[in-house]
């Protein structure tokens, strides 16, 4: 699933976990083994800086709570209304830092 723009400048890093305007996917220790769809998910920046919702009121930068993506949608950052792609990952990480975690039913 590329959407990706060809005059992007910033490429996809996976040495240095950097995943420009994406999704990021991490699996869970034994539940993604059991049930392979099962997984952690995080969303970058235009710079590539991950963030995902790790826990109950906090939201991680660059340190994924299950480790390092091993899948990645690229998205088109043209396609957000109103804000700019980090304004809007941002306030969403600010959202996010106020709430509590269920793990099984509220999810981001």
């Amino acid at each position: 699933m590329y959407f990706r723009n060809k005059m992007e400048e910033k490429p996809i890093d996976p040495s240095r976990n950097r995943y420009p305007h994406c999704i990021v996917w991490t699996p869970l220790p034994l539940i993604s083994w059991f049930i392979p769809f099962i997984g952690h998910m995080g969303i970058a920046t235009s710079a590539g800086i991950i963030r995902d919702f790790a826990g109950p009121y906090f939201v991680s930068e660059d340190n994924m709570a299950f480790g390092t993506p091993t899948m990645y949608w690229t998205l088109n950052p043209q396609k957000v209304s109103g804000a700019s792609w980090d304004t809007a990952v941002l306030e969403a990480s600010q959202e996010y830092n106020k709430r509590m975690v269920i793990f099984v039913c509220k999810k981001c």
